[in-house]
């Protein structure tokens, strides 16, 4: 599957675990499973909603060695590489390598992370090195590494070749249009990793969606992207994927678990979050549960 055809509805899959944060394996089988019967036309293995950067290593591998056994040929497949150091990733990126892959997603490193451009520009570049024939794919996600991959940084890691597509969670539509405006002539496929704004970013030129909220119930997310030149339809749907949002992802600091749980009222998985991350209280998945049954069944 070419990654000048990546498009459509990309889910973030999340990755059930047990009580020792180990890989779910029959959970995180059913879901991918769920999500291809329901025609999502890819899984993001390994990225935020799927707390990629929180397994040990060796439970990151087996969930991108699982990942790769549902998917692969059925649905396109990228594989998070986060880290702290571009070293870290690199050793990330030679193992989805080694398992198959054809597709790795890289942001910018975190903890102590760099924020220069230049220091972007640097670890992209060392990354696309070591890309071991796969395509590499940029993440721009500030609310987790601390930094902006700037629109001038972008530009010229498409302009060397280096990426084709990118995925933009930073909620900030000024920078997604620029990123549309400046370097969509120049190739670069736009994802927009923010459900709040799915119409807009339709609208405007986005290839694709990359929402967390599909994990639960994908169909209004891929009606919009097949709907995605109707304004009136699209601003129908907006209403109902910001419910969803609104409503499965509770406060900020909830959204994962939030997200986690309501899968987990579909007979998938625990609904657990990777240490040391909160689970949800008692109080709060009583609200989750009022509004699941208020709305329509989530496909299963």
């Amino acid at each position: 599957m070419s990654a000048n055809e990546m498009a459509g509805i990309i889910v973030p899959v999340i990755t059930p675990i047990d009580y020792e944060d180990r890989v779910d394996e029959t959970a995180y089988r059913a879901q991918l499973r769920r999500l291809i019967k329901a025609g999502v036309h890819g899984v993001f293995a390994g990225g935020s909603a799927g707390e990629g950067p929180l397994l040990t290593f060796k439970e990151w591998e087996r969930m991108a060695t699982i990942a790769f056994e549902e998917c692969h040929g059925k649905v396109h497949l990228l594989g998070g590489t986060m880290d702290t150091s571009t070293r870290r990733i690199i050793e990330r990126i030679k193992v989805l390598a080694q398992i198959g892959y054809e597709n790795f997603v890289v942001a910018p490193t975190f903890y102590v992370g760099g924020k220069l451009p230049s220091e972007h520009l640097r670890q992209f570049g060392e990354c696309k090195e070591h890309c071991e024939g796969m395509n590499m794919i940029a993440y721009n996600i500030p609310s987790c590494t601390g930094s902006t991959i700037s629109i001038e940084v972008m530009v010229e890691i498409v302009r060397r070749g280096w990426i084709t597509n990118c995925k933009d969670s930073s909620e900030d539509m000024d920078y997604f249009r620029k990123l549309l405006l400046q370097a969509g002539p120049m190739g670069l496929r736009v994802f927009l990793g923010t459900e709040r704004k799915a119409a807009e970013a339709l609208l405007a030129g986005a290839v694709g969606l990359v929402p967390t909220c599909a994990n639960y119930e994908p169909r209004p997310l891929l009606a919009a992207y097949e709907a995605r030149a109707d304004k009136d339809e699209l601003g129908r749907l907006q209403v109902i994927i910001t419910s969803l949002v609104n409503n499965l992802l509770l406060a900020p600091r909830l959204w994962l678990a939030g997200i986690k749980y309501a899968v987990s009222t579909l007979g998938v998985g625990t609904g657990r979050v990777v240490a040391p991350l909160e689970q949800l209280s008692v109080e709060e998945k009583e609200q989750l549960d009022a509004f699941l049954k208020s709305n329509p069944t989530a496909m299963t």
